[in-house]
């Protein structure tokens, strides 16, 4: 069985981040921490920018404190409000990439999400 693609969004959910962390595939960063909260999920550096990412974008080898993008990141989250339907583009720890209605797309997290139609 394939995971859903298209969620309904449970309760409002507003983004107030003006600099979402945004670097390009071979970018390298500097793994800063991991996120108890969100398992799979690294608070990384940059020369000039700093957030978290999902350790599947990076290429680390073992105990290392630098790795490599193996994949272009936008850290843009989505706003919503409740009852918007939103589709699946992608999914990390927690989290799924989304297409919203309005065509932006940005992260969102799953804990605000219900599979669409709910049956």
């Amino acid at each position: 069985m394939t995971a859903p693609t298209v969620f309904t969004v449970l309760a409002d959910y507003e983004v107030h981040d003006p600099h979402p962390l945004r670097l390009p595939r071979g970018a390298e960063v500097r793994i800063i921490r991991g996120d108890t909260t969100w398992p799979g999920w690294l608070w990384v550096e940059s020369t000039d920018q700093k957030g978290w990412l999902p350790e599947s974008f990076l290429a680390i080898e073992e105990g290392a404190a630098q790795a490599i993008l193996e994949a272009a990141f936008d850290g843009t989250e989505l706003s919503a409000r409740r009852g918007t339907t939103l589709t699946a583009l992608s999914h990390a720890p927690g989290w799924i990439f989304a297409r919203h209605p309005d065509g932006h797309t940005g992260w969102f997290p799953l804990f605000n999400l219900r599979p669409f139609p709910d049956i």
